[in-house]
Formats: C-alpha cells, structure tokens, sequence
C-alpha cells in the first residue's frame, strides 16, 4: 500500500484499498493462475495475537480458501460489500412499478427497506455507518404509511384458485432442468463477467459490454442441469435435511 497510500498504508480506508487492488490486478501484477486476485499477507503477526485479535478471518481463511494464516496468504479481492440499489421505492418505502404511460406507480401493500429498496439517498458510494439511514428511517417510514393507509380487520381480497401457480412453474421449471450446463458454472461465468465489467471501476463502454455478457449468461437457463445427489452431498439445491449414511 506504500505506492497508492504512503502516509496511510495499511490503515488505508477500504475505497483506497480496494481501488489498489483492482489497479494491480488490471495491470498484470495479480497472484495465481488467472492473475486475478492479490495476497494479504498476516502470517508476520505473532500466531497468539491472530488468535486473539483476528480469529474470524482465521477461520474464513481456513474454511473458504484452504489457508492457514499463521503460514500463509490469504488470497483476496473486492467484492461486494453493500447493496445501493435494488426494489424502487419512494420515501415512504412504498414499491413503485414504473411503466411509460403512468411513470412511476405504487404497488399496493408492498414495501421495501434496507438494502433491498432503493431510496436513491447514497448517491455513487455510501458513507460509513449510512446504512443505519436505509434501515432506521425508511423502516420507520414503511412503519408510518401502512399505519396510514391500512385500516386494521379490513379483509383481504380473495385469491384464485389458480394463484401462484406460475410461480411454481416458474421453479420447477429449474428444479428439473435437465440440461448439459452445470448451475456451478453458470455461477462461475456470472461471477467474473461481473467482477470484469461491474466492478471498482465502471465506465460506459464496459457496462455496455458486460450486459452483452449477461445476456448470453441468462439464455444458459435454459440448458440448465439440476444435481441433487443427496448421499454424494454435492446437491444444487440447498436442503436442511440429515444426509444419512
């Protein structure tokens, strides 16, 4: 960190950080082989003091990339870290559906708050602590419109006996895909068509390029292939189930 933060260096704040990072991985000084990621070296500390001070990312080290941090690197890269955007909403938190003839439209009875809902209040980067703004205060609004709008014992409207059965297709649809194109390499794709176009750095040409690239990632749905090999343990679907042996 001296090159980019040499009054700082390591105490550097994460925006610094990870715009470190990323230069020296677009410039070709990345570590593995892909170049793609840099190494965060702790293993000078003494192994008590990680223990003490550090032992979640320890662990993390451990269980996600297979290192042990007393001897060796971690290897690390931004990532995202924060949602700024999401479910339109207005002030009040009410979901709004936006279509060219109305603009934007309120959903009735919907609402979102948190990083889910998008108040538009971070502008290109949030600051630190600001998140208590998406959760505290829009949740407080969400708190006063329903209390506003909806009159307590006022009865629901009545749902088709067809009602979410779309839905359901929609879902089974993937749950029984039987396509050749693993959901791990669907994954895998995705996740470095973002990191290459949707990352620290974004300028018009390359947001434009990596639509192009999601596009292409999104018609792989349709040769998509489900495994769920419960006794193997290496399902695509997630299950809270007990795998007995």
């Amino acid at each position: 960190m001296e090159r980019y933060a040499p009054v700082a260096k390591d105490l550097a704040s994460r925006d610094v950080v990870s715009r470190s990072m990323t230069i020296e991985i677009r410039e070709g000084r990345g570590c593995g082989p892909q170049k793609d990621h840099v190494y965060l070296q702790l293993h000078h500390l003494p192994a008590e003091q990680l223990a003490l001070r550090l032992p979640g990312i320890s662990e993390t080290a451990m269980i996600f990339a297979g290192v042990d941090v007393t001897r060796e690197p971690i290897p690390v890269l931004p990532t995202v870290h924060y949602n700024m955007g999401g479910i339109p909403t207005n002030y009040k938190g009410q979901v709004l559906n936006y279509s060219e003839e109305k603009g934007d439209v309120v959903v009735p009875g919907l609402y979102a708050a948190g990083e889910a809902g998008c108040a538009s209040v971070h502008g290109a980067n949030r600051l630190g602590a600001n998140s208590l703004l998406d959760l505290v205060v829009f949740g407080r609004s969400c708190a006063h419109a329903i209390a506003e709008s909806d009159t307590p014992g006022e009865p629901l409207p009545e749902f088709s006996a067809s009602a979410g059965e779309a839905s359901i297709a929609n879902l089974d649809r993937l749950r029984y895909a039987k396509g050749s194109i693993l959901t791990a390499q669907l994954r895998l794709k995705m996740q470095r068509d973002m990191q290459e176009h949707a990352a620290v750095f974004r300028t018009g040409p390359l947001l434009k390029e990596g639509v192009e690239k999601l596009k292409q990632d999104y018609k792989m749905l349709d040769d998509l292939k489900i495994l769920i090999s419960y006794l193997l343990g290496d399902d695509d679907i997630t299950c809270t189930h007990f795998k007995e042996k």
